[in-house]
């Protein structure tokens, strides 16, 4: 046979003998093929095993000059497979394309870390997140103002709950959670919020504290405040990543539009997370609303009044039976001078507590450095009279000045005399801004006017103060000017 060509059924049996050992003239014989037929084909096959073996060697090369290992940390931090070749192209470390080396970096290290599938039951949870917002002019000032984005998903449904606010405070926050119960029409059994101090007051990875203000609503709610663990995104993810989806949606959708309230803002963004709801979920392969449909029926029922917010704070109640709130002076029971109470404030009403009992309410105060005060509150005239902190406001102000002494007495003397001890101390304390004699000055027109503000006193100091000054100037123009010297002769 031979001169003629093999078909390939007689080239593997060629290389299959050969690959056994047998001879060249043994294969010939074996096959009915002619000898100088078989030596070409084995020839071939000697070539191909070299040139695959120096192949073998030289991705065997590459392939362990690599640390594998500091590649695939590089990777988790979040660094693309495309960089880190061109920075081993770069190096010299490689010399071969990126498939090639990406199918070896598969083949040495799994590209991902095991995660876990969470499967959330119907009405078990939402997760809620901030995230920066859409900024807004005013149209009075011209001065453009951030927002914050508030974003609350159910986990079982992906339905979603968006809506902007001005800041991340405890107010906000609370108010954005019973708009959003509000507009699911009912509460899941877990809530689980970022560690922003709106929710949590004291971070911890197993046992945090929960802000008091926020644990309030959620007993109201009958809801448990699951935390997020710190800098631990994965555990809300779907809100993670439903942000990532809205905003690219929502953003682009407004990004040549110029709002001027937040009321205009909140409008729009309503209607596009209606238009966003009733997409078809890439996964799902339903609606939001379609899946929301069913969840709902599972959702526990809102309570039959709407919750009021109310934020919480503490302060020290002071001598004068006042603690500030705000910048607001709120009075509270006598006998608890010194004590720090706890404040429940409502946009209407501040409720002060003591040990869990409520011992002052008061209409909220919409001023600044307003005292709102209950008489009740104080003690009776002669026994606060006689404490020892009146004595010494009155022992300070006689070593002042008679003037001094009578008006911070007229104060002290009336049915109440901690109603003006803020103010004496106030008067007191000009002493050490001012000369005493410029105090005893202001005291004694105080007293022939019947002011006793710390603005009137202030204001009349400063008065008598350029006067004099404006009396020396003209002393020293008079020094100066012969003149004016002859003049005063004359006189």
């Amino acid at each position: 046979m031979a001169g003629t060509g093999l078909n390939m059924k007689e080239i593997i049996e060629i290389k299959r003998l050969w690959k056994l050992g047998l001879a060249n003239r043994a294969i010939s014989r074996a096959l009915n093929i002619h000898r100088n037929t078989v030596n070409k084909y084995v020839d071939q096959f000697k070539n191909e095993n070299l040139i695959s073996n120096v192949v073998v060697k030289k991705l065997d090369s590459w392939v362990d000059v690599i640390d594998w290992e500091k590649i695939r940390i590089e990777y988790l931090r979040g660094v693309s497979l495309n960089v880190i070749h061109e920075e081993l192209l770069e190096s010299n470390t490689i010399n071969i394309q990126y498939a090639g080396f990406w199918k070896q970096l598969n083949k040495k290290i799994s590209l991902t870390e095991a995660t876990m599938v969470r499967i959330f039951k119907p009405g078990d949870r939402t997760e809620i997140d901030y995230a920066d917002g859409v900024e807004i002019l005013d149209p009075v000032t011209g001065e453009i103002r951030k927002t914050q984005f508030f974003v609350g998903v159910l986990c079982n449904s992906r339905y979603t709950f968006a809506e902007f606010s001005w800041t991340q405070s405890s107010r906000d926050f609370l108010q954005s959670h019973v708009n959003m119960f509000e507009y699911f029409g009912g509460v899941t059994h877990v809530i689980s919020p970022d560690n922003l101090k709106s929710a949590v007051a004291k971070a911890h990875r197993y046992d945090p504290v929960i802000n008091q203000a926020y644990s309030r609503l959620a007993d109201y709610y009958e809801v448990v405040v699951v935390p997020a663990r710190v800098r631990t995104p994965k555990d809300k993810a779907i809100v993670e990543r439903t942000i990532q989806i809205f905003q690219r949606y929502f953003f682009m959708k407004i990004r040549n539009r110029t709002f001027t309230s937040l009321l205009e803002l909140n409008i729009c963004l309503r209607e596009h997370l209606e238009i966003f709801n009733n997409k078809m979920h890439r996964i799902f392969k339903r609606t939001r609303l379609e899946m929301f449909t069913e969840e709902k029926k599972s959702l526990r029922p809102l309570p039959m009044d709407t919750y009021k917010v109310a934020t919480y704070a503490r302060a020290l109640l002071s001598r004068d039976c006042h603690l500030i709130y705000e910048q607001n002076y709120y009075s509270a029971p006598h006998i608890l001078r010194g004590r720090e109470l706890d404040i429940w404030a409502t946009e209407k009403a501040v409720e002060i507590f003591f040990e869990g009992d409520r011992v002052a309410f008061h209409a909220r105060s919409k001023g600044i450095r307003k005292h709102i005060t209950d008489n009740n509150h104080y003690p009776e005239a002669h026994q606060a009279y006689a404490e020892e902190d009146v004595q010494k406001i009155i022992q300070k102000a006689t070593a002042i000045g008679i003037e001094t002494e009578k008006l911070i007495k007229s104060l002290l003397e009336s049915p109440q005399p901690l109603k003006y001890f803020r103010r004496c101390q106030g008067i007191i304390a000009l002493s050490w801004k001012y000369s005493v004699s410029h105090l005893e000055s202001a005291c004694r027109v105080a007293n022939l006017f019947n002011n006793t503000s710390i603005k009137y006193l202030e204001r009349v100091i400063e008065t008598h103060q350029g006067e004099v000054q404006k009396t020396e100037i003209e002393i020293q123009e008079r020094s100066y000017n012969p003149f004016l010297r002859g003049l005063e002769n004359i006189h």
